[in-house]
C-alpha cells in the first residue's frame, strides 16, 4: 500500500512540493504474501488458536473486517501472543483504525522489543494520527534493528523532516538512497532536506537523481530550478 504525502516547503519566493511515501508490506518491501504464508507454516507448526490461522486467512484474502474479529479472539485466547498483535496492528493499520493500531502495535512492543515490522507500523499509524515525535521515535527503534531497512530510514526521514530536523532528515534519507536509489520521491525529498541543511549543491545533485528516475516529476523539476536559479544570485 502506498501511504502519499506532501510537504510543503517556502524559500525565498519559490514554493517546493515534496511528495513522500511511507510503505510497509509491499512488493517492494515486505512480502505481504511471503510473510503470511510463513506465519502460517509457523502457526501450523506451534499449533496456534484456529482464530489466528482464520485471520490470517483473511486477511490474506483482504477481506480486514474479519481478519481483524479473528485476530482480536486470538489475542483474548492468548493475550501474551505477539503474533496475534502484530497482525492485529497491521490490520487495524489498513483498515484506517489508527488508535487501535496504534495500542496494538504498543502490546507488541512489550513482547517483542526487537520486532522491526511492528515498530514500522506503530510510527505510520503515530503519523497518520499527527504524533510526529512519536512516530520518529518509532521509526529510529525500527532503524536500531533493521538499519538496512530503505523503508524505515525513508520513513525516518520523513518524520524528522516534518519535526525541522533538517540535518538528521537528510542523514537518514542519505542512508535510504543507499540502499534503494530507485525511488525519485525519496531523492526529491532528499534534496528539500539538503536545501534546509544549507548544502544547496547537494539538493541541486539530489533534484537532478530524481529527474533521472522521473523525467515527468515536476515537483522535482521546479524544486531544481529554483535551487539553480537561488545558486546563481547568490554568486552573483
Amino acid at each position: 500500500m502506498n501511504v502519499r504525502r506532501q510537504l510543503f516547503t517556502a524559500r525565498v519566493v519559490v514554493v517546493f512540493f515534496v511528495a513522500v511515501s511511507t510503505m510497509v508490506w509491499s512488493a517492494e518491501g515486505d512480502s505481504t504474501k511471503k510473510t503470511t504464508e510463513t506465519k502460517k507454516a509457523e502457526v501450523k507448526a506451534a499449533k496456534e488458536p484456529a482464530s489466528l490461522l482464520k485471520g490470517l486467512q483473511a486477511y490474506q484474502a483482504r477481506n480486514l473486517d474479519e481478519a481483524i474479529a479473528a485476530f482480536e479472539q486470538a489475542t483474548k485466547d492468548n493475550p501474551d501472543h505477539a503474533m496475534s498483535w502484530q497482525y492485529l496492528g497491521r490490520a487495524c493499520y489498513e483498515k484506517k483504525r489508527y488508535a487501535d493500531a496504534i495500542k496494538a502495535a504498543k502490546r507488541v512492543s512489550t513482547l517483542e522489543p526487537k520486532n522491526a515490522r511492528n515498530w514500522r507500523t506503530l510510527g505510520l499509524a503515530q503519523l497518520d494520527t499527527n504524533d510526529t515525535s512519536a512516530a520518529a521515535q518509532s521509526f529510529a527503534k525500527a532503524a536500531e534493528v533493521e538499519p538496512k531497512n530503505f523503508w524505515t530510514q525513508n520513513n525516518l526521514g520523513y518524520a524528522l523532516f516534518q519535526l525541522g530536523r533538517y540535518d538528521e532528515a537528510r542523514k537518514a534519507l542519505e542512508r535510504a538512497v543507499e540502499i534503494d536509489g530507485s525511488k525519485a520521491m525519496t531523492w526529491n525529498t532528499l534534496g528539500v532536506a539538503r536545501l534546509r541543511s544549507k548544502d544547496r549543491d547537494g539538493a541541486i545533485e539530489a533534484f537532478k537523481k530524481a529527474l533521472q528516475i522521473d523525467p515527468n516529476h515536476s515537483m522535482a523539476k521546479a524544486a531544481l530550478t529554483a535551487a539553480e536559479s537561488q545558486k546563481s544570485a547568490k554568486t552573483k
